[in-house]
């Protein structure tokens, strides 16, 4: 699981090998895996090992995590695949605690919802999709990126916004269920993945990121000035310092 807030944390992570210290709160609870060999969040065409990032009122796509009031922001995805699979699809979820409330609500929170579905039907394995690509829906990709829908930042997102994006596959989910191989396939599961893919709990395959995002106040046009006017002053005081 990839828990950061920004560059700096990334920074550390590369000089020091180690996680953030400032991981995402326990009251969100914990999504783990044991197999991310097959779905990560990542973006080799970019050359990056993150997979979320988000461009601020219509700029480049990047990672900085301070945010005001009245910008607006929209999210991107990328999910890399390391494998072929026989599952029914890839999954993508993301989710933005809005409320602010320590806790993802499912139903609210969720910003994007993706299946990237690889075989029609039952039945089909591992070869027919390398001999046949007929057999299949449509040709798999080992990289697929999703948008979010854009987001207008208002006065009621003041302060720290947690983000997670998790991606897996349909038999980890139907697994997490209690049922078997087969069952992905099945009415039950097809109409109804958004329902049951949540935003915790253990995924088979997969992986999961997290950010914290700050949104902050527009200064006043008044605090502006007064800090315009302190900046100056220090420049000056400098300024004669080094005169004396």
């Amino acid at each position: 699981m990839k828990t950061t807030i920004g560059k700096l944390a990334i920074a550390a992570t590369l000089l020091f090998g180690a996680a953030s210290a400032h991981a995402i709160p326990l009251s969100y609870g914990q999504t783990s895996h044991s197999q991310p060999h097959w779905q990560t969040l990542e973006d080799p065409t970019n050359g990056t090992s993150y997979g979320v990032s988000w461009s601020i009122d219509g700029g480049a796509f990047g990672n900085d995590t301070a945010l005001t009031v009245g910008q607006s922001v929209q999210f991107r995805f990328n999910m890399h695949k390391r494998n072929v699979g026989t599952h029914y699809a890839d999954l993508l979820g993301a989710w933005v605690d809005w409320g602010q409330d320590g806790k993802f609500n499912h139903a609210v929170d969720q910003i994007v919802y993706h299946e990237h579905i690889l075989a029609p039907q039952q039945g089909v394995v591992n070869t027919a999709y390398e001999s046949s690509l007929g057999s299949w829906e449509k040709p798999d990709t080992p990289d697929i990126t999703v948008f979010s829908n854009t987001f207008l930042l208002g006065d009621e997102h003041v302060g720290d916004l947690w983000l997670r994006a998790v991606v897996t596959c349909t038999h980890s989910v139907t697994k997490k269920k209690g049922y078997g191989w087969n069952a992905q396939w099945s009415d039950q599961f097809k109409d109804n993945y958004q329902r049951y893919y949540k935003p915790r709990g253990y995924y088979y395959q997969g992986e999961t990121e997290e950010w914290k995002i700050s949104v902050a106040q527009v200064p006043e046009p008044g605090t502006l000035a007064l800090l315009g006017l302190g900046i100056a002053g220090l420049i000056v005081a400098r300024k004669n310092a080094k005169a004396a």
